[in-house]
């Protein structure tokens, strides 16, 4: 009788062993370095139809992808279970991985985590990827709480006085945070270029921002992670600003062309807004506008071509700090800025890679 019972039981076994692994098997291909609009992990998009992208890793030879799904939303306890509150796409047929895009409604100042997995040749689904974020900023120009500021002069009237010294504008605010901070966010376009600071010190590593662009039709923006930089309690925010491209000297190019005479051109500006999130989730905003004070800078000349001069005699004791020597300082000047609209710097930044220090430093009798 146990003799018949095996006869019974070995087909069913060895089915069990071949069709079991099939059922079982994980596809090759694993999804890998996700990105938002060909960045990791932005922490600003300003578009509603965000571009999603990922390479992958396999552990076998000639793998192709046929399929991907994409599961989005704006909770970490939802995307850990590959839920999306906000899109999922399901199963899509398709061997795309660089641009998908799709049209979805995403609220301002939010963060979203996505992922997504793929499907192989032999239709086998990957595992999920790890959890990718992006993150919105303003999505159209009437977000913006901030004004254009500066420090209320004029341009010189004749070109032979653009070459002669023009101390370039600090500005400063000083703000409370209130509660416990869960992140803050800092947004600022300064043009032609700026450097900014917080609690003295300054907020990235980045250097030559904003990038170059038609002022009239647009003018870049970027996005840091000051949470780091912030204390509870009193705060300072500064910005210094220096002409750039925006305010170029009346230099003809080829012998021909002044620039001033094709680009959009003021003197230095400055736009820029903190927002700060409190463990509470209430919110705080500083924007820049009439309660920010100006003071001239110790940088004196400045330009593309030329260089800078910066005297260091004429440097504003701790301006960017909790106790400046204030007696300088007057209130900023609203101005209407450029023209062109407020996008998101999305390029990659320009930053230092290298210092080289000198071996020795001499003074050649003559």
């Amino acid at each position: 009788m146990q003799n018949k019972n095996l006869i019974y039981l070995l087909p069913f076994t060895l089915i069990f062993l071949f069709v079991y692994p099939v059922i079982c098997a994980e596809s090759p291909l694993k999804p890998a370095r996700l990105t938002c609009d060909n960045l990791v992990n932005p922490l600003g998009i300003d578009s509603g139809t965000p571009r999603l992208g990922w390479q992958f890793i396999s552990t076998e030879k000639s793998q192709v992808q046929s399929a991907y799904e994409i599961v989005i939303s704006d909770k970490a306890e939802n995307i850990n279970r590959a839920e999306g509150n906000v899109w999922k796409s399901g199963k899509v047929q398709s061997a795309q991985s660089v641009n998908v895009s799709k049209s979805v409604a995403l609220k301002l100042f939010t963060k979203y985590y996505w992922r997504v997995r793929v499907y192989d040749g032999g239709d086998e689904a990957s595992e999920w990827s790890e959890i990718a974020s992006f993150e919105t900023a303003m999505l159209n120009d009437d977000d913006w709480t901030a004004k254009w500021i500066g420090d209320g002069k004029k341009n010189p009237d004749n070109d032979e006085d653009y070459f002669k010294d023009d101390r370039m504008p600090l500005f400063r605010k000083e703000f409370p945070a209130t509660k416990a901070i869960a992140s803050a966010r800092l947004y600022i376009s300064g043009v032609g270029y700026y450097e900014a600071y917080l609690n003295g010190k300054k907020i990235s590593d980045l250097v030559l921002d904003p990038g170059w662009t038609t002022y009239k039709k647009q003018v870049l923006y970027a996005v840091h992670d000051i949470t780091s930089l912030l204390q509870k309690g009193q705060n300072v925010a500064g910005v210094m600003l220096g002409n750039g491209w925006w305010n170029p000297l009346p230099i003809k190019l080829f012998g021909r062309w002044d620039l001033r005479n094709y680009q959009q051109t003021e003197r230095p500006c400055l736009k820029a807004e903190i927002r700060i999130t409190y463990s509470d989730q209430s919110v705080d905003v500083i924007p820049t506008d009439g309660s920010w004070e100006s003071a001239q800078g110790p940088i004196v000349r400045n330009n593309v071509y030329l260089g800078e001069h910066y005297d260091a005699r004429l440097e504003q004791d701790g301006w960017n700090t909790l106790k400046p020597d204030k007696k300088n300082w007057t209130r900023a000047a609203e101005v209407p800025g450029p023209a062109g609209r407020l996008s998101v710097q999305m390029q990659p930044p320009i930053k230092i890679t290298n210092i080289v220090k000198p071996v020795r430093i001499a003074q050649i009798s003559s």
